[in-house]
């Protein structure tokens, strides 16, 4: 494989650091940047100066792509795993282990007379925001003073946001989410942000985050659970999606809404079994399955690169968790323009689009992250009150509502949210509703409702009768407006003023 330029720069700049005398060093790379591909060439290097490397990961599905990526760089033959239910083959230079099994079979008497397992030259280390936790900490302090250690993230902070200064004595960066956005090795994102959210003002904090316990209770309630299908369905009906969702109850309630909304979604947490887990991510690959919720178990090296919607329903104080997240829908795939985050935990405002530019530190005393001030300052957040799309700029990208001047800002990251403007109607452009009033005479026509038809549904999403487009003809509907229907009627078969709903009351 060859590597892109970025890539090549990055393994130079770590050797650089190497040659100063730092052994302890995090390749920062973005969520889609080539980790692993990194991880890949340079593991190959060490072989061919007859190093032993050691390749730590959590989680088995990351062994095995370690070990495809290991294949495709020609060096598969000279690569072990070490994992419960492999045979391993300690004789051969690459061995990458789970941390869970190789930190277990430390303790064994094996480790006495096994030599490889104290013998690695240079240890890598996946998704290494982890380190400080007991056993990796205890892996890695084996090595400490005679080989490199290299760990790989795209949040190189811990859980409750400090640095990993512990472990670690540089960082290197790679390119910015943005730049690699516009080099087409991710795609962009397209933000909405809803309105309703739970209150966490009140919620303890554990470890740098909310109270898990607390906030599931706070958030699995058949309302919030019901508007995110409700704006799933009117934001992207059509596309496939992973929703993260705050426990295993929360999550088997959404699975059991969408289910009944003849949707075919899946759950899974970290009690699934593993063939099941295979069995379900294959027919999310093919379609057959188009969603999947999950607890905790995709936010973090999992890869799908065909899903264009990431549900975001399990808020967090932690800014590594929110772009763990977050960032699995940006590596593109034929036919994929954009991806679009659906956030339900207020992530966004607490945190940033995910292409802002940060700065990382080692520091262990204050949060790892600073994003840059200049940057800050430009990127006022704003919620559309028209379609609740989140960005950046007086005219929303998606609809084209073009915000009021009033003096006030609606939400920045820097000001508390202000309700503004509450019984105003947006109005849209003369365009937009000369092809809505088109686009609804075709549908009127199609499935021949009553003359009037058109003008009342123009009036509730406009506030204003179509006096001036009764003259516009038919127009053969968008996906946009199609799905925009679809949630119109799903609303109303489920409206207390439904006549059939007054009835079963």
């Amino acid at each position: 494989m060859e590597l892109r330029p970025y890539q090549e720069n990055m393994i130079e700049e770590a050797r650089n650091k190497i040659r100063l005398g730092k052994k302890k060093i995090i390749i920062h790379a973005a969520t889609g940047s080539g980790k692993t591909i990194i991880a890949a060439a340079i593991v190959r290097s060490a072989v061919e100066k007859n190093k032993n490397v050691l390749f730590l990961v959590h989680y088995r599905e990351l062994a095995y792509q370690a070990k495809e990526r290991f294949t495709e760089f020609g060096i598969g033959d000279e690569v072990s795993i070490i994992m419960s239910g492999e045979d391993t083959d300690h004789g051969k230079p690459v061995q990458i282990a789970s941390v869970q099994t190789y930190g277990r079979r430390l303790n064994f008497d094996e480790a006495l007379y096994n030599p490889w397992f104290h013998n690695a030259d240079l240890v890598i280390y996946d998704e290494c925001h982890s380190s400080i936790a007991k056993t990796r900490k205890a892996i890695l302090e084996l090595y400490k003073d005679d080989a490199i250690i290299l760990g790989l993230t795209a949040t190189p902070c811990r859980a409750d946001g400090r640095g990993l200064g512990e472990v670690y004595d540089d960082i290197v960066s790679c390119v910015s989410v943005e730049d690699l956005t516009e080099l087409g090795h991710l795609v962009p994102v397209i933000y909405y942000g809803c309105k309703e959210m739970p209150d966490l003002k009140n919620i303890p904090i554990v470890a740098g985050d909310y109270n898990k316990k607390i906030l599931g209770e706070m958030v699995d309630h058949p309302k919030l659970v019901g508007d995110i299908y409700d704006n799933w369905a009117r934001i992207a009906i059509e596309r496939q999606t992973v929703i993260f969702a705050t426990n295993v109850k929360h999550s088997k309630h959404i699975k059991d809404l969408f289910e009944k909304r003849g949707i075919r979604i899946e759950h899974v947490d970290a009690h699934t079994p593993e063939e099941d887990r295979r069995d379900i991510l294959n027919r999310f690959a093919s379609g057959n399955v188009q969603v999947v919720t999950n607890v905790g178990v995709y936010s973090e090296g999992a890869d799908f690169p065909w899903v264009s919607c990431m549900v975001l329903a399990r808020p967090s104080k932690s800014y590594g968790r929110y772009v763990q997240m977050a960032g699995r829908g940006l590596r593109p795939y034929p036919d994929k323009e954009n991806c679009i985050i659906i956030d339900h935990a207020g992530l966004v405002h607490a945190h940033g689009f995910l292409d802002d530019d940060v700065y990382w530190t080692l520091d262990g005393k204050e949060k790892a992250w600073k994003k840059k001030v200049k940057r800050l300052k430009e990127k006022k957040i704003f919620d559309c009150e028209m379609c609740q799309a989140q960005f950046t700029g007086k005219r929303c990208p998606q609809c084209g509502y073009e915000i009021p001047d009033w003096g006030k800002k609606v939400l920045t990251t820097e000001d508390e949210l202000e309700e503004i403007g509450k019984n105003k109607k947006p109005k849209g452009t003369m365009e937009e509703k000369r092809l809505y009033y088109g686009m609804l005479e075709h549908e009127r026509r199609k499935h021949s409702y009553n003359p009037g038809w058109s003008s009342h549904k123009f009036k509730e999403k406009f506030g204003v009768w179509p006096n001036s487009f009764k003259q516009v003809g038919p127009i053969l509907p968008d996906e946009k407006f199609l799905n925009y229907m679809k949630y119109q009627r799903i609303k109303w078969a489920k409206s207390k003023d439904n006549p059939k709903n007054r009835a079963a009351a």
